[in-house]
């Protein structure tokens, strides 16, 4: 018979609480690394084109999914469910989404995205916009399910320390 020691034993307890907890931020944490190379494929788009406005939104944005994802890293440190930083950015990137759709077709689409030249670049560009926006209110929905406490992971991690398998 193989004994264990208990030390060991709460340490692997405690690194599996530590990892579900974690794990709760998942899908946050694939739409912002998603979010980052959109948002910086546009701003190297940007840049290159010498398209000062889109290049000075485009880096706002990559800066603040930088600091969410971030905040969303430091929680594997902390139980803590404040993701103001990750809330932030996510209603910020959804009003740009809503708004850069709705010009996407004007001649305000140009001035944003210098890279539009025929009517099927800015047909794709919708289309990334519009999946944008899902994302945006998906996350968004998710990070208030994890701050109300009614995620469902949240009870699976509970029973998870009760049992403390």
């Amino acid at each position: 018979m193989i004994k264990t020691d208990p030390e060991l034993e709460a340490k692997k307890h405690d690194m599996s609480v530590r990892s579900m907890y974690f794990s709760r931020y998942l899908m946050i944490r694939y739409f912002s690394a998603a979010y980052v190379f959109t948002n910086l494929f546009w701003f190297i788009f940007a840049i290159s084109y010498r398209d000062i406005v889109a290049s000075i939104v485009a880096g706002i944005l990559l800066a603040l999914i930088l600091i969410a994802s971030i905040e969303q890293a430091g929680k594997w440190h902390k139980k803590d469910t404040d993701l103001k930083f990750t809330t932030l950015y996510y209603g910020v990137q959804l009003i740009f989404n809503v708004l850069l759709a709705t010009a996407c077709y004007s001649p305000l689409g140009k001035m944003f995205f210098p890279f539009i030249t025929t009517i099927g670049v800015a047909h794709v560009i919708f289309t990334v916009l519009i999946a944008g926006i899902l994302g945006c209110v998906l996350v968004l929905k998710r990070v208030q399910a994890i701050q109300s406490g009614k995620d469902k992971y949240l009870r699976a991690i509970k029973t998870f320390e009760r049992n403390r398998q």
